[in-house]
């Protein structure tokens, strides 16, 4: 039965394709959406030059979890403007398939539904992508949506 359905979102195009497939499903099934979206600042931030010291930090950080936020906040109103009545949001800060791995095993998820290509490109290039990981690990069912 599904009844609680994960969706990773980062503001990408494939992720708000994710949202809208996600609360269609819901909205059929009287499932529970989970949106989560991951703050990671990993080994790509000292490449990409965002490794500062002290405050600067401090405030990058800060900066993301706005944009974060921000991001939660518009899938929010997709998925209440699809007619879902059950939702859960979290801001989460680490490796992203980690987070989004530990959320699903937390929250007991049925399914996870998320964007093939998200914003990180470049990392998926060096690392493997998030959605990859997470489909090969995940315990449950997992959809990719181009």
């Amino acid at each position: 039965m599904l009844k609680k359905i994960l969706v990773p979102i980062d503001g990408s195009d494939h992720a708000k394709r994710a949202v809208s497939f996600a609360a269609d499903l819901a909205s059929k099934y009287d499932a529970v959406i989970y949106l989560i979206h991951v703050l990671s600042f990993g080994p790509l931030s000292s490449v990409a030059g965002w490794s500062y010291g002290g405050a600067a930090t401090e405030n990058l950080k800060g900066l993301m979890k706005k944009v974060g936020d921000g991001i939660v906040r518009e899938a929010e109103k997709e998925v209440k403007k699809k007619g879902v009545e059950h939702l859960e949001t979290s801001l989460a800060e680490g490796d992203p398939a980690s987070e989004i791995l530990d959320s699903a095993k937390k929250n007991g998820i049925d399914m996870i539904v998320m964007g093939r290509r998200g914003m990180g490109d470049v990392g998926s290039f060096l690392l493997g992508s998030v959605s990859h990981k997470v489909t090969n690990l995940a315990e449950c069912i997992c959809v990719t949506v181009k």
